[in-house]
């Protein structure tokens, strides 16, 4: 026999969990009451959004503009945006936190926190101006002092 049955999932139940519905399970020995009905979870995975626990994390892409100068932007969570600052000097794959942005505890209720994984995207085609403005920070930057100038001396020591 098929019945529908209406299940209350509570918000942060994790892959693998249970939900027992007392009653609708298969019927008692010799007329006893209905026994209980257990109900595994499987939560699809998301697009952007993965959970580790109670924690979210997120790939933001930025320009390296950005990145070097700062700027602020609103950043998805699984309560709706929020504004995050991003600090002038910010590098390719640091992690940023946002505190209790994350999944909330079934059993305490405090929310996890949310991790931003920033990834650099680099331009593929530059405009003409855009060329010129980068050649001329290029040409401004002291070459002995450069990025990859001092990481090929740690090779040499």
């Amino acid at each position: 026999m098929k019945k529908e049955i209406t299940v209350n999932v509570p918000a942060g139940i994790n892959s693998g969990q249970q939900i027992r519905v007392t009653g609708k399970g298969g019927r008692g020995y010799n007329g006893g009451p209905n026994g209980d009905l257990y109900v595994e979870v499987l939560v699809a995975p998301h697009e952007y959004f993965k959970r580790d626990g109670n924690d979210i994390h997120l790939e933001v892409p930025l320009s390296f503009v950005d990145c070097a100068l700062g700027c602020s932007i609103d950043v998805p969570t699984v309560y709706g945006e929020v504004s995050v600052k991003i600090a002038e000097g910010t590098q390719p794959d640091q992690i940023l936190k946002i505190k209790e942005r994350g999944i909330k505890d079934l059993r305490t209720g405090k929310p996890g926190n949310q991790y931003l994984h920033i990834k650099v995207k680099t331009p593929v085609k530059l405009t003409k101006g855009q060329r010129e403005l980068l050649e001329e920070f290029q040409k401004q930057t002291n070459k002995k002092e450069s990025f990859f100038s001092r990481w090929k001396e740690g090779f040499n020591k």
